[in-house]
């Protein structure tokens, strides 16, 4: 009878356990409820084959050999902590972290030939993206940010790490079609509920359950720091502090720039990262209510060396790459194609470089960003980055 359980506590526990795993795979199969992060992509792409000639016409680096040895090491060590059969996601097929690691071996092994980098062409065989959809690049980069340790009249917007009362559950155990997925919430009355919303955090949820790691003068630049993942903080008493995506709030994404332009404020065309930046700024009024919309949220910490990704290794400046990992296999070597600039000023990057990172955003096959580094210079280039592109993947032959 409801109200009179005579389990012990450890019993009740127990149950509550239960129920709670139940409400996470009961989110699994409804897409829209906010515990699950995960969108999965309703058709797989294909792939298509480059003979040798082909793979010679279209196989070019255009910058430094040093830094694709740099990164291709990080992505080389993260497939030496992996076990060599699990099997990785690469479209609609599987590919072994043995053959990934193989050709990354291989490139250690026979650097990339000054000059020649189609002579790769002869060791690799060289597979193209065959995508539904045309793929979109964007870019991201590490903000160097103005920081406070403590909270002041003017550096009064928290980046938080972790909160005590965030949990997250690997559901992989307990659902056969939920390989890889994290439900992210927080008990409350004895129930795992999901987690606070962006709004909800901001109006203060997490006073007494997360440590600001420090305070920022700006919402707009703390924003986009959960968009970008990692930044490099500036003290006033000349100190420089890396921190790095350590988890979120398990909401999902929802991009502001798809929000202004539904609601006619903006057009895809004058889309970028900067315009979306210069909009929030010039109307003060609408820029908590849009921030909002989007109710993800994320936490931090603080990085020996940063900028770090998705794999747990530093990023190389115009090398890594974020993926959707649950359609192309972290730490693969791949040739990207990028389509830059109007007609009138178009140009081409054509660039081997290795996946490395996720994002909130990056997701289905369609989806690519390109990390460029720290600072300014590098902020300009991501911050009006929306080019077409084409996707190759190397693998052994």
């Amino acid at each position: 009878m409801q109200g009179s359980d005579p389990a012990p506590a450890a019993s009740r526990e127990g149950r509550h356990l239960v129920r709670a795993l139940l409400i996470l795979l009961a989110a699994v199969a409804l897409p829209q409820c906010a515990v699950v992060e995960r969108v999965v992509p309703e058709k797989p792409s294909a792939l298509q084959e480059l003979s040798t000639d082909e793979c010679r016409a279209v196989l070019l680096d255009d910058t430094d050999p040093a830094t694709l040895q740099r990164a291709a090491a990080q992505s080389l060590a993260y497939y030496r902590r992996l076990p060599e059969d699990r099997e990785l996601a690469l479209l609609d097929r599987k590919v072994s972290v043995r053959a990934l690691r193989s050709v990354l071996e291989s490139l250690s092994a026979q650097p990339l030939p000054t000059g020649d980098p189609a002579a790769l062409c002869d060791r690799f065989r060289l597979v193209r993206v065959a995508a539904p959809t045309p793929l979109l690049v964007t870019g991201y980069y590490e903000p160097e940010i103005d920081a406070r340790r403590g909270r002041n009249q003017r550096f009064r917007y928290p980046l938080y790490s972790l909160p005590d009362d965030r949990v997250e559950v690997d559901l992989t155990p307990y659902c056969s079609a939920c390989a890889g997925q994290h439900a992210v919430g927080r008990v409350a009355n004895g129930e795992l509920v999901p987690y606070y919303t962006r709004g909800e955090i901001d109006a203060g949820a997490l006073d007494k359950h997360a440590n600001a790691i420090a305070w920022l003068d700006d919402p707009v630049e703390l924003f986009f720091l959960h968009v970008q993942g990692s930044a490099l903080l500036r003290f006033d008493d000349g100190a420089h502090v890396h921190v790095g995506y350590n988890g979120s709030n398990g909401r999902p994404y929802t991009s502001i720039g798809r929000v202004l332009i539904d609601a006619g404020k903006m057009s895809a065309e004058q889309m970028s990262l900067a315009s979306l930046k210069d909009y929030l700024r010039a109307h003060p009024d609408e820029r908590d209510a849009i921030l909002e919309r989007n109710e993800r949220y994320v936490f931090f910490r603080v990085v020996s060396a940063g900028p770090v990704g998705s794999l747990g290794v530093p990023l190389t400046a115009g090398r890594s790459l974020a993926a959707d990992p649950q359609v192309y296999p972290p730490g693969a070597l791949v040739l990207l194609k990028i389509q830059t600039g109007a007609e009138d000023t178009a140009g081409t990057i054509s660039r081997l470089a290795l996946l490395q990172d996720t994002g909130a955003a990056i997701q289905g096959p369609g989806r690519l960003d390109v990390f460029w580094g720290s600072g300014e210079t590098a902020a300009a280039i991501a911050g009006g980055m929306r080019d077409p592109g084409e996707l190759y993947f190397l693998l052994p032959r």
